[in-house]
């Protein structure tokens, strides 16, 4: 008796949201890229760029960046992060190169833009993009 209570709560909560034009749930694309509810809250993408160097600023490659492969020769990373305006954004550096260039300490920067940073929005829940450029210095761990 006590599961059919709740089958028909959680019926009743679904039907009441979705005539009020809210989203009970959320996914991802085929990309496993969060997507935002179509009556939900406004949206914007962080564009962040910049330059992964060790303590003495030289470049190191072979560095893990959130949902990249690894930076480039020259140290260099992109990422493209879909939230909330003002919302704040972990990036996360981990070294995966092994002995290659060195051993670095896993690091993690957050990144905040405020809403006049984001332009090109489409509408009031697209509110476009915001560039930031983050440079990272990350600590070697001598073995």
């Amino acid at each position: 008796m006590k599961i059919k209570y709740l089958k028909l709560k959680n019926w009743l909560l679904v039907s009441l949201g979705a005539l009020l034009g809210l989203q009970m749930g959320c996914g991802k694309d085929h990309n496993e890229e969060p997507i935002s509810g179509m009556y939900g809250c406004p949206e914007g993408t962080y564009h962040v760029m910049g330059t992964v160097v060790n303590e003495e600023g030289e470049p190191v490659a072979g560095i893990n960046v959130s949902h990249l492969d690894t930076t480039g020769v020259d140290g260099r990373y992109e990422i493209r992060v879909k939230c909330m305006p003002e919302s704040n954004v972990a990036i996360y550096f981990k070294d995966s190169d092994g002995e290659q260039n060195g051993h670095y300490r896993d690091t993690v920067v957050s990144v905040v833009a405020d809403r006049s940073a984001f332009h090109d929005g489409h509408g009031n829940w697209d509110y476009g993009t915001a560039d930031v450029e983050k440079d990272v210095t990350l600590q070697r761990i001598d073995k």
